[in-house]
């Protein structure tokens, strides 16, 4: 007999969570689930309804206590059941083989499976044999197993056994089967379940512990029921192990995402296994629990709490899954999760690249596809603007806005248009996130002509070596940095809340003339080799206070933008502002305080500075590391990075211009600073008001922005002035064509723009 239950738990720690999980919730969970592991033979068959029709011989067997027969009992009546129904079904097995495996195109995955080699994160791993189901090879600076090696996590997550099971419809070859089948019951036996959540493993990860229950086990299980080599023993050993997992995740919840997706488990166990004792429970766990998930776990504007674009889908999926897998196996779930999925869609237009991707911040692992997104929705809601994602422009129509933001996440989306042509930037200046963030505050992306011209670095690897702290540094991203330090937000979270419990206001400006927003950060800075993560407190023991830094990104349309940074410190430091081009780019100095990406035959940007600043173009340095991208998971490139510096004492200015170049178009631009003087004729800084003269093929623009404000909506009173231009505005764009002649002019925050005398703003006054 194969199926062994071990008895006795195994060594439990406790860990913290980001959030803590609802009160109701957590009752409910004690109340469900008293005990998580299966220890014996009459434990695991009470856990089923045996009163149900068609488990009268699984009932008389184990009344007998003959548990060998109760299980062979068990799984006929598996192989006998046809309902509830799953996205693939054990009887749609083709009756006859279809070839030959070696004639499939997974054969050559099959047979590393097979080999038990596998590959992930940069990583390969030849196991022999045995799979070690929790190998950590590596170490994080305290000594502990770096948890976020990714094969353990792969492997047991399962995804590989659809390889298998393909193979195995294809050819019909019983090697297939019999891996599967040594690997789902070595997995459960060779790892009790425990009755808390235990650190330091990848099969009782609360995430990886739930993986499968959503859909891969599901998936083998149909793909094999069929297989003479899935025995009544091992039947039984597979399904020991989805009822721990599901006990497992009601017990030991997790939190963001991965709670969400631990609810859309057990609530599929309790769908696809009726028959369980438990299974009401679970699915009214699973329902209960996400409603509440998705109320909690998304900001009013509709953006997870995450704040990073990819795995706010990742939330978004897990209501899915539970609504999807209910009209799947005939349950109805509750409106109220239709509603709240429908919200989450609506901050992808606001979002949205020119390329119909997302902005690749913190650990989106790409910018992902929009068009994707809204095409698997895209009969559910009539929404014209979801079906015009989704078809590509082909129906609907497009959003009536151009720029737009989300107060509560902080993102700032600067557009001229929705062809994928028009120029596009997105600013983040919001809070840190409650996970998978980056210190990236002010960062931002860039898009014109086609192209991301100005980008995120991106995430090499969730295990901790030089590539993951630089990725999660600010060295990756497109901010200023001081001394060579990273900003170090996370290390003190009293002073920079992850969460927020209202949205940012007075911090945007948006018309037909100009965008305008605003970022402030007074915080630490640490060396990027010490923001390692959790196990160091984000590098908290080396960070130090150095400087304040403000940036405002002004967008004039649809011209360019306008980068004003503003750092104050004591002392002397050196300022390093930062912009990263995409890997495969060429960037040139083109004289002080200019630079510009130079490829022929494709779009480019010029990065022009108003004062004499030193630049130069980093590719692939290696210490301290600049100039590359995460390529892939596990691998890194070499990519072009700009780097202006100033070393300076008190702080620091930089008034930089951003402007896209079609393919064959030239930098025609410069830029001088321009004095400003008060109501009384004084002197201001500009430090304190940045006032420029910007000169084009097509004319003259003047910018003045008070930077001794922060908001940009209400008033602050106080006269600028700057040759011909008097107002009070707290930002103002005046546009002139060649002659002289004001052609476009906006303000935001005063109530006059005077030229020469004459009001120019408000019109008509």
């Amino acid at each position: 007999m194969r199926m062994a239950f071990a008895v006795g738990l195994m060594t439990v720690a406790c860990g913290a969570a980001w959030a803590a999980r609802p009160a109701e919730m957590t009752e409910m969970a004690e109340q469900i689930v008293t005990q998580v592991a299966i220890n014996s033979d009459a434990e695991f068959f009470d856990a089923w309804d045996l009163d149900r029709p068609g488990m009268e011989a699984v009932k008389a067997a184990v009344e007998t206590e003959d548990y060998a027969a109760a299980r062979v009992a068990l799984r006929e009546y598996f192989v006998q059941r046809r309902e509830p129904v799953w996205r693939l079904n054990h009887w749609d097995m083709p009756a006859e083989a279809q070839g030959n495996a070696e004639d499939h195109s997974l054969f050559g995955k099959g047979e590393d499976v097979l080999a038990h080699k596998f590959a992930g994160g940069g990583f390969e791993v030849d196991f022999g044999e045995k799979i070690d189901w929790n190998y950590f090879p590596l170490k994080l600076p305290n000594g502990n197993p770096d948890t976020e090696y990714p094969i353990p996590h792969y492997i047991s997550r399962f995804g590989h056994l659809t390889t298998l099971g393909r193979l195995y419809w294809f050819s019909h070859d019983e090697k297939y089967a019999r891996e599967f089948v040594y690997e789902v019951t070595d997995h459960v036996q060779s790892n009790p379940a425990p009755e808390e959540y235990i650190r330091f493993t990848a099969v009782w990860s609360r995430l990886t512990a739930c993986g499968p229950l959503s859909g891969s086990w599901l998936d083998a299980w149909n793909y094999f029921l069929p297989s003479e080599s899935f025995t009544p023993d091992d039947v039984a050993i597979m399904l020991k192990g989805f009822i721990q997992k599901a006990r497992y995740a009601v017990r030991c919840p997790d939190s963001v995402n991965r709670y969400m997706i631990q609810l859309a488990g057990v609530y599929t166990v309790g769908c696809y296994f009726p028959e369980l004792k438990q299974a009401a429970d679970f699915r009214r766990y699973g329902l209960e629990g996400m409603e509440l998930a998705a109320r909690d776990e998304f900001y009013p504007d509709g953006m997870s709490k995450e704040l990073c674009p990819g795995y706010h889908g990742g939330s978004r999926g897990a209501i899915n899954r539970i609504i999807d897998n209910a009209r799947l196996m005939g349950y109805d779930a509750p409106p109220s999760l239709e509603d709240s999925v429908r919200r989450t869609y609506d901050v992808y237009p606001v979002l949205a690249t020119p390329l119909r991707g997302l902005p690749d911040f913190g650990d989106s692992w790409g910018p992902g596809n929009i068009t994707k997104i809204f095409a698997a929705v895209e009969d559910r809601w009539d929404d014209r603007i979801f079906k015009w994602f989704a078809t590509s422009g082909a129906e609907g129509s497009p959003p009536a806005f151009t720029s737009a933001r989300l107060p509560w996440a902080g993102f700032y989306s600067m557009r001229s248009g929705w062809d994928e042509r028009d120029l596009y930037l997105c600013f983040d200046a919001g809070p840190l996130g409650i996970g998978h963030f980056h210190e990236d505050y002010g960062n931002f992306e860039c898009y014109a002509f086609g192209e991301r011209l100005i980008s995120d670095m991106g995430v090499n690897s969730y295990t901790v070596d030089k590539w993951h702290n630089y990725c999660y540094s600010s060295l990756a991203h497109n901010v200023v940095i001081v001394d060579g330090l990273s900003q170090a937000r996370a290390a003190f979270g009293k002073d920079h809340p992850w969460l927020v419990d209202e949205p940012r206001t007075d911090d945007w400006h948006s018309d037909e003339v100009f965008d305008l927003a605003w970022a402030s950060l007074d915080g630490h800075w640490t060396p990027y080799e010490d923001w390692v993560g959790w196990s160091n407190k984000f590098g908290r023991d080396s960070a130090v206070k150095l400087a304040s830094h403000r940036r405002d990104i002004c967008f004039v349309k649809n011209s360019y933008w306008i980068i004003s940074d503003r750092l104050v410190g004591e002392g002397e430091h050196s300022y390093e502002q930062l912009f990263h081009l995409r890997p495969g780019r060429a960037a040139q100095v083109l004289g002080e305080g200019m630079v510009a990406s130079t490829d022929a035959d494709r779009p480019n940007i010029a990065l022009v500075q108003a004062d004499a600043v030193s630049a130069e173009v980093i590719v692939g340095r290696e210490e301290p590391p600049q100039g590359w991208a995460a390529i892939k998971h596990g691998e890194m490139g070499p990519a072009p990075c700009i780097v202006f510096t100033q070393v300076a004492t008190g702080g620091a200015i930089f008034d930089t211009i951003l402007l896209p170049l079609d393919v064959g178009e030239e930098a025609e631009l410069t830029v001088e600073r321009v004095t400003v003087t008060d109501g009384e004729g004084n002197d201001v800084a500009a430090a304190d008001v940045c006032a420029l003269r910007i000169e084009t093929a097509d004319g003259v623009d003047l910018y003045v922005n008070d930077l001794r404000q922060a908001e940009i909506g209400p008033a602050n009173g106080q006269i600028k002035v700057t040759g011909e231009l008097r107002t009070d505005a707290r930002a103002v764009v005046l546009r002139m064509d060649a002659a002289g002649v004001v052609v476009a002019a906006s303000a935001v925050g005063g109530s006059f723009v005077q030229v020469g005398g004459a009001q120019v703003w408000p019109a008509g006054q």
